[in-house]
């Protein structure tokens, strides 16, 4: 079942927004500098349900968010949907997409109210994927009551 709306972006666009209601970053250790150098910050604004997405190194790797979307249907919480939001923009660049999450207030999918999102910002290069935190099930969850 695919929950999609047809407005709904899965690769940023250029955003001079930096910032949201809840944000995080990946950190990686360069050998160089002796130091953790931040390489990408991922936060979502509850009005709008936009998700900004920086790629902080200039490397040519690709920096995204993936979140998770639950609602609650009366007596318990279910999965609703989940995706990305990729910044294909290069550093220091941010990128935005809309996207569109049922309100905690207003009747869901599966007839009760409530709406919850968790995320990761991660960045990926040929090799490996680092994602802030390390699993989606780590990621505390997000009242989405905007």
């Amino acid at each position: 079942m695919d929950f999609e709306k047809p407005f709904e972006d899965q690769i940023s666009t250029l955003s001079y927004e930096s910032g949201g209601d809840a944000c995080s970053e990946v950190y990686v250790w360069n050998p160089r500098s002796i130091s953790y150098d931040k390489v990408a910050k991922g936060c979502f604004t509850k009005h709008g349900d936009k998700w900004s997405i920086q790629d902080a190194l200039a490397d040519g790797d690709q920096t995204f968010v993936y979140w998770e979307n639950w609602l609650w249907n009366g007596s318990s919480w279910m999965p609703f949907r989940s995706g990305s939001c990729s910044n294909n923009l290069g550093a220091p660049n941010w990128g935005v997409c809309n996207k569109d999450y049922y309100e905690s207030s207003s009747a869901n999918y599966y007839g009760g109210k409530g709406s919850r999102i968790r995320f990761q910002t991660c960045r990926r290069d040929l090799l490996n994927t680092a994602c802030t935190p390390s699993s989606i099930s780590e990621a505390p969850w997000i009242n989405n009551n905007a």
